[in-house]
């Protein structure tokens, strides 16, 4: 009979500790998500968000904060296209 108690009080703390477990994981994406929100309507460039969530979907990133660095510094790169080459195509007949 003790031997059912034991492993009833065993079978009851490691539930305990799988749903304190599971809800702390539950909270901490919830927070997550709540800063993306938050960080995404502070944005002014309307590209970015989109790129970061397409980054996320796709897996390329952990973390939506190095996905959001990642697409800021594509978007203020300067295009490798140079002004001169876009003459030279314009001398051509061909539309840059």
């Amino acid at each position: 009979m003790e031997l059912i108690y034991i492993g009833a009080i065993v079978f009851a703390v490691w539930l305990i500790r799988t749903l304190h477990k599971i809800r702390a994981r539950d909270q901490e994406e919830s927070d997550k998500k709540m800063a993306f929100d938050k960080w995404a309507k502070e944005q002014q460039n309307p590209h970015i968000v989109p790129m970061v969530q397409n980054f996320m979907r796709e897996g390329r990133f952990k973390t939506w904060e190095e996905a959001a660095k990642y697409a800021e510094q594509t978007l203020n790169t300067p295009s490798p296209e140079s002004p001169s080459d876009s003459h030279a195509n314009e001398k051509e007949g061909t539309p840059s």
